[in-house]
């Protein structure tokens, strides 16, 4: 039986697919990508990353879980 992979697009939103042509030139996309975002900016695409990876809908500061679990498929 085949799994078929589900990406979350939350993750790539309205972005198109760059290619590049070595790793430095990559690096410095980023770098130049990263450097134009404010570091809430950047701790709230974190923020996002860590929800999908983890499965949470949404994520509320007053109202934090007390535990958390993991389930492995």
């Amino acid at each position: 039986m085949k799994k078929k992979l589900k990406e979350p697009e939350v993750a790539y939103e309205s972005r198109k697919i760059r290619v590049f042509h070595s790793f430095e030139e990559q690096e410095e996309y980023e770098i130049s990508e990263m450097s134009k975002l404010t570091s809430i900016e950047i701790l709230q695409q974190l923020r996002k990353f860590i929800n999908i990876a983890y499965g949470l809908k949404g994520y509320d500061p007053n109202n934090l879980p007390k535990k958390h679990s993991i389930k492995i498929l």
